[in-house]
């Protein structure tokens, strides 16, 4: 009987034994774990999808009339894609106005320029042979050529008279001076003459009346060499009067010449400034997709309704751009977030159980405190870049700004130990340094 009750309590103690091995492996194995096994270390934080650049909003740059609204809602646009089409007929009009002026003041400034240097023919600008193809442009050089022809030969006229004018003079001043020439050799031969017929009318040999005769000869030979000098005195004065003339006249036509085309590189100038804006005008009628992405928030739905210039029209979500994690990170861990720690991401939008954990990169950290404007909380603010290899991973999804994320930054490792007795050490730690 006591053998008995021996084995019983023998095979009693066996499952407790058992069981106390079992429990001592399993604590050992877990402190050894908790003591021993890396986890992550990190900070969590919630954000939400933008793209770089974010929403991009569509505005006309000049007011106008739509006349054609050619985007919705939800479709699918390119960058340089037209989605609204203003009213251009007042644009094209005053552009076309302007051009023609533009094109008749270039050809008149390459005339002016030819006549103020003195060229053969005008020289017209490279701006203006290309136009050869508008039937205005070919028309202001075929005038400008016949007014320079036309004004060169009338100036060339005026002066070639005033030159022929000087060479009559010149040559009547020549016959002046010749014949002045003879008559002083003539004069010295009276003079000659009448001092011998002095002396033979002092000896009584010839008649007073010779003598006198002969003095009346040689004054009027000197009246008609003073007649003489006074005609070329005045004919050279006339010399250098029409010289000033032709002078001033040269004078005036370049001083002309140059207020005109001072006037005229002041309207090219203004025209092409106006052609400038004219055509910035016309070409900003079409209202294009500033990037490739989705049209969302339509705001302009009449055909021949009037939109003013800088009012949104609606607003494009760019595709295929960085994807970028905006992230709110409590002040009291913003110590151990810094720029290029790995980040895990999980798009909560989607299915979890499909959607794996997206890798990501810190790429900027606020440099300062910011305010959440609706609940008051401070945070910094972090931008987290996903990587290449996530943008493949998340192929056959679509990511949407707006959308919501949790993100996960991997600050380092840390053991399960720590993680239960660090907040514990760190309370003891402030109570033993409180004063």
């Amino acid at each position: 009987m006591a053998d008995d009750v021996r084995v019983t309590d023998m095979n009693d103690a066996r499952p407790r034994r058992w069981g106390w091995l079992l429990l001592c492996i399993g604590l050992g194995g877990f402190l050894a774990w908790a003591l021993l096994a890396p986890l992550d270390a990190g900070v969590s934080a919630a954000g939400t999808v933008i793209v770089s650049g974010n929403r991009k909003a569509v505005q006309p740059l000049v007011g106008g009339k739509i006349v054609a609204i050619l985007a919705k809602d939800g479709d699918e646009v390119t960058a340089g894609q037209v989605l609204v089409r203003l009213d251009d007929t007042q644009s094209r009009s005053q552009l076309d106005i302007s051009k023609g002026q533009w094109l008749t003041s270039l050809a008149t400034q390459a005339r002016l320029v030819a006549e103020r240097s003195g060229h053969h023919a005008p020289e017209f600008p490279a701006a203006l042979k290309d136009e050869k193809a508008d039937p205005r442009a070919v028309a202001a050089m075929t005038l400008q050529q016949q007014l320079f022809a036309t004004r060169r030969q009338a100036l060339s006229s005026e002066l070639s008279a005033m030159s022929e004018n000087i060479r009559g003079l010149a040559l009547q001043t020549s016959g002046m001076e010749a014949s002045r020439k003879a008559k002083e050799d003539q004069l010295r031969v009276l003079q000659e003459q009448l001092k011998n017929q002095r002396l033979l009318a002092d000896e009584g040999f010839l008649p007073r009346n010779r003598v006198l005769e002969q003095e009346s000869n040689v004054a009027s030979m000197v009246g008609a060499i003073a007649q003489d000098t006074g005609n070329i005195g005045r004919n050279r004065q006339s010399i250098a009067e029409v010289r000033l003339r032709m002078l001033t006249r040269e004078q005036e036509v370049r001083r002309d010449v140059e207020a005109l085309l001072t006037d005229t590189q002041r309207e090219v100038s203004a025209l092409s400034s106006r052609l400038e804006a004219l055509q910035f005008d016309l070409v900003n009628t079409e209202i294009k997709s500033p990037a490739n992405g989705l049209v969302m928030g339509l705001a302009v739905h009449t055909i021949g309704g009037v939109v003013a210039a800088g009012n949104p029209m609606m607003e494009v979500v760019p595709k295929n751009e960085v994807l970028k994690i905006d992230a709110q990170i409590p002040p009291h861990l913003i110590d151990k977030v810094k720029f290029g720690l790995p980040v895990d991401i999980l798009f909560t939008a989607f299915n979890q159980a499909t959607t794996p954990h997206i890798a990501g990169t810190v790429v900027w950290v606020s440099a300062d405190v910011l305010i959440e404007p609706k609940q008051n909380i401070p945070y910094f603010r972090a931008l987290i870049e996903v990587t290449p290899q996530g943008l493949v991973n998340l192929k056959k999804h679509e990511i949407r700004a707006g959308m919501p994320a949790e993100i996960f930054i991997r600050t380092g490792e840390r053991t399960a130990m720590n993680y239960l007795f660090k907040p514990m050490l760190d309370r003891i730690h402030r109570a033993l340094t409180e004063p």
